[in-house]
């Protein structure tokens, strides 16, 4: 009797997670998908072919206080992770403006709003429109926005990347390296040597 009742409870919780969709993280991409932009859907590899997205950036150029509007185009989605990255970088930039509905603000990089991710699989769309603003200092020459954005559970495209825009020349927040002036004394002796070596 005990058998049989095992066997019944061990084929129905079978059979239940058969026919119930799930998803990893219905709710939102981890804090561990920071850095390689996967979401952690066990043993489901991103998809190979050429994304079918595509970013509409608001502006070719950031300027330190002004957001740049950025929407993900081609077909309705249900799971998303974005960042602004500098170029070879995995550290999230800026920070989002208060997330659409159905999204959220996900800490990254130390950033409470350094990435924009999935509240829940309800279908976003190109009307979706995401709001990023530079950092206030260290900005670099050039930023990327990327996503990993997912169809379902087993359909996602991963690092998928705009176009590059460029730090406004007007812009404030650069990380360029402060400069030294050389005491007279200092630049004398280094001509000395200089000269003992000609």
């Amino acid at each position: 009797m005990a058998q049989w009742i095992f066997s019944l409870l061990f084929g129905t919780t079978v059979l239940w997670t058969m026919l119930i969709p799930h998803s990893s993280f219905p709710t939102g991409a981890p804090a561990s998908a920071c850095e390689n932009m996967l979401p952690g859907h066990t043993g489901i590899q991103p998809q190979q072919t050429l994304a079918p997205f595509e970013f509409l950036v608001s502006s070719p150029s950031f300027l330190n206080g002004q957001p740049i509007n950025i929407q993900i185009v081609g077909p309705a989605y249900r799971g998303l992770l974005l960042e602004a990255r500098s170029f070879r970088s995995t550290t999230a930039l800026g920070f989002w403006k208060s997330p659409p509905n159905n999204t959220k603000y996900l800490q990254c990089s130390g950033n409470p709003h350094g990435a924009v991710t999935h509240s829940n699989t309800n279908l976003k769309t190109r009307q979706t429109t995401y709001t990023w603003l530079p950092p206030n200092s260290g900005c670099p020459p050039v930023v990327t926005f990327m996503a990993t954005v997912a169809l379902s559970h087993e359909i996602y495209w991963t690092n998928i990347r705009s176009k590059v825009i460029w730090k406004n020349p007007k812009a404030t927040c650069g990380a360029e390296m402060p400069t030294r002036k050389l005491p007279a004394a200092a630049l004398l002796s280094l001509l000395l040597i200089l000269f003992e070596y000609i």
